[in-house]
C-alpha cells in the first residue's frame, strides 16, 4: 500500500492528476486494512490515468485490482461526467450515502433511516440479554458495556440527529424506564447511575477535532471546516498568546473570551468575510484588525474600540507561539472525559457519591445503598402510596410503619444487629444513637469516627451488614421467617469471603475482631 500512496503521490506533483476543487484537500487516497478510498475529478484523463497506474502496480506487485468489485460515488456530477465514469470504469455506480470503515458517509447530514442499522446492531444484542431475570446491577453493567459503547465509533464521526440517543435507549429494553422520575444519563457524582448521555457524550467526543485542528495543523483536513453543535463550540476555549492560525474576532484568545463577548457593539461592523478569516497574526501586524471595522461609529462602539486595544496591547507579545490551553484538564491538553463532565457543570451534586460507589462492594449491594439514599426502596409507605398491597408494620419488630430508613437503622432489631457486630469488632464508638433517623447521615458521622486507615473497611462493612439486614427482611416477608439477630449475624459473618476477593482494606478491620 505503501508504493501506490507513493505512486499517487508522484502523479498529483507531476500534475497527471487534476486538482480537486478545494486546494485544502491534502490527502487524494486513504487506506485501512483492505479499503482504500481514493478522490479524483470524473474526467476522462484523470480516470483514464487512475487506471494505468493501478494497472502498472498490479505488474509490479502481483496485486491485481479487480475493477468491477470496486464502486464508484459521484459527488455533485452532472449526467456527462457520469457518462464519462459509466463509460471508463466498468463497476457500480452508488448514491450517498456510502459506507466506509462501517461509518455511513454522505454529503449531506444523515437521516434517521441512514442510522438504523446502527439501531438494529444494539437490537440483536437485546434477546440474549433477558433482563426480566437480571438483576438491576446486572442491567446497568450491561446497559454501560454495550448500549453505551457500541455507538462511540459513530458518533466520533457524526452528529447523530436529534432525539436518535433517545430512540438509541428506548431500543435499550427501557432498563430502568421505572425510575423515569430520576435522571439516569449523568455522571456518579450528580446523583444517577453514571449512564452516559450520549447525546452529549457525542458533543465531548467531536471537539476533539475542533482541538486537534489547532493543535496539530499537519493533519489531511485540518484546514476544512469542522461541523459541530453549538452546544460544543461554546465549550471549546483556547487561550492564546500570539497567533498563526487562531481566528482574531471568532476565537476565545483574550482572557479566554472572544472579541465578541468582550465588544458586542464592535463586532456587528465586522464584515462577516473578514470574520471568519482575519487571524491573530494578520490582525496585529500593522494594527490591521482596525481597518475591519466598518460601517457608522457610535459612542457605545468607541467605547468598546478603546477597551479592545488596550486588550490586545495587554495580552499579546511579538515573536511567542501559538499556545493552546485546555481549561478543563490538569495537564491542559483536551480529553473526552474532561469536555463530558464540563457539560454538567453547575448540576447539584450526590455528597456520598463516593461512599457508595467507590466502596468494594458487589455491584448490587452498592446499587441497593444508592436506592436507600435515593429512597426508592420498595418498602410499605411507597406500595401503600400507589395502592399496592403491604404490610401493616414493620416485620423485623412489628411496632412501627416500615420504611427503608426504619428498617436499616430505626428499628429495634437492626439496631441490636449493629450493635452486635460493632462491639465484635471494638468499634462501639459508633453504635446507632437514638437520635440516628438517617441511615446516609449516620453513615457519614460514623466514617468521621474511626481512623482513616480503617474507612474504606467500614464502608464495605456498612454497606455489607445494611444488605444482609434487607434480604433478611425479604426472607420475613416472603418466606415466613422468624426475625433472629443471630441469623444475620452469621450471614454477615459468611458473607466476609468477600476477603477472599482481595477486599483488603475489609479484611485489615476484621482483624480487629476478637479472637481474629
Amino acid at each position: 500500500m505503501e508504493a501506490l500512496n507513493a505512486i499517487v503521490s508522484y502523479a498529483c506533483r507531476a500534475n497527471l492528476l487534476q486538482s480537486i476543487a478545494s486546494q485544502q484537500i491534502k490527502h487524494r487516497i486513504s487506506f485501512y486494512a483492505d479499503d482504500v478510498v481514493l478522490f479524483l475529478r470524473p474526467s476522462s484523463q484523470d480516470i483514464s490515468t487512475v487506471v494505468s497506474f493501478l494497472d502498472f502496480f498490479g505488474h509490479a506487485t502481483g496485486l491485481q485490482t479487480n475493477i468491477s468489485k470496486n464502486s464508484v460515488t459521484p459527488i455533485q456530477c452532472g449526467e456527462d461526467e457520469l457518462a464519462t465514469i459509466a463509460a471508463l470504469l466498468p463497476c457500480e455506480i452508488k448514491s450517498f450515502p456510502c459506507t466506509y470503515l462501517g461509518i455511513p458517509l454522505s454529503i449531506r447530514k444523515p437521516s434517521n433511516a441512514d442510522l438504523m442499522p446502527l439501531v438494529d446492531k444494539i437490537a440483536d444484542k437485546l434477546p440474549g440479554w433477558k433482563a426480566n431475570l437480571l438483576s438491576r446491577a446486572g442491567r446497568l453493567v450491561l446497559v454501560k458495556a454495550v448500549l453505551s459503547s457500541v455507538p462511540i465509533y459513530l458518533m466520533l464521526a457524526l452528529e447523530l440527529p436529534s432525539g436518535f440517543s433517545r430512540q438509541l435507549t428506548r431500543r435499550g429494553g427501557g432498563s430502568f424506564g421505572r425510575d423515569r422520575g430520576m435522571q439516569m444519563e449523568r455522571p456518579l457524582q450528580y446523583g444517577s447511575l453514571g449512564i452516559l448521555n450520549l447525546e452529549t457524550l457525542g458533543w465531548a467526543l467531536r471537539i476533539r477535532w475542533l482541538w486537534l485542528q489547532k493543535t496539530d495543523a499537519a493533519r489531511p483536513w485540518a484546514g476544512l471546516p469542522v461541523q459541530i453543535h453549538r452546544n460544543a463550540k461554546a465549550l471549546f476555549d483556547v487561550a492564546v498568546v500570539y497567533g498563526e492560525s487562531v481566528k482574531f474576532w471568532t476565537d476565545r484568545w483574550l482572557l479566554g473570551k472572544t472579541v465578541a463577548e468582550h465588544c458586542p457593539s464592535l463586532i456587528k461592523l465586522i464584515p462577516k468575510r473578514v470574520l471568519k478569516r482575519r487571524t491573530v497574526a494578520e490582525g496585529l501586524t500593522d494594527r490591521n484588525w482596525v481597518s475591519d471595522i466598518r460601517g457608522a461609529l457610535s459612542v457605545q462602539v468607541l467605547v468598546e474600540y478603546l477597551q479592545l486595544w488596550n486588550l490586545v496591547d495587554e495580552m499579546l507579545q511579538p515573536d511567542t507561539d501559538d499556545k493552546h490551553v485546555w481549561r478543563l484538564s490538569r495537564h491542559a491538553t483536551y480529553s473526552s472525559k474532561s469536555a463530558y463532565d464540563a457539560f454538567f457543570v453547575g448540576s447539584i451534586t450526590f455528597g456520598p457519591w463516593r461512599r457508595v460507589w467507590k466502596t468494594w462492594a458487589p455491584l448490587k449491594c452498592k446499587f441497593f445503598a444508592w436506592l436507600v439514599i435515593k429512597n426508592r426502596v420498595w418498602t410499605a409507605d411507597r406500595l401503600a402510596k400507589r395502592g399496592l398491597p403491604h404490610p401493616a408494620v414493620c416485620p423485623l419488630c412489628d411496632q412501627a410503619e416500615e420504611t427503608i430508613q426504619h428498617i436499616l437503622i430505626s428499628c429495634v432489631f437492626a439496631r441490636q444487629v449493629w450493635t452486635l457486630i460493632l462491639q465484635e469488632l471494638s468499634l462501639p464508638a459508633i453504635v446507632l444513637q437514638p437520635g440516628c433517623t438517617r441511615f446516609s447521615n449516620w453513615w457519614c458521622q460514623s466514617i468521621k469516627s474511626v481512623d482513616k486507615n480503617l474507612r474504606k473497611g467500614l464502608n464495605s462493612l456498612i454497606l455489607l451488614v445494611a444488605w444482609e439486614i434487607w434480604k433478611h427482611r425479604n426472607k420475613c416477608v416472603f418466606e415466613g421467617v422468624v426475625p433472629c439477630v443471630q441469623q444475620v449475624r452469621r450471614a454477615v459473618v459468611e458473607s466476609t469471603v468477600w476477603c477472599l476477593a482481595r477486599a483488603a482494606a475489609l479484611q485489615d478491620l476484621l482483624r480487629r475482631a476478637v479472637g481474629a
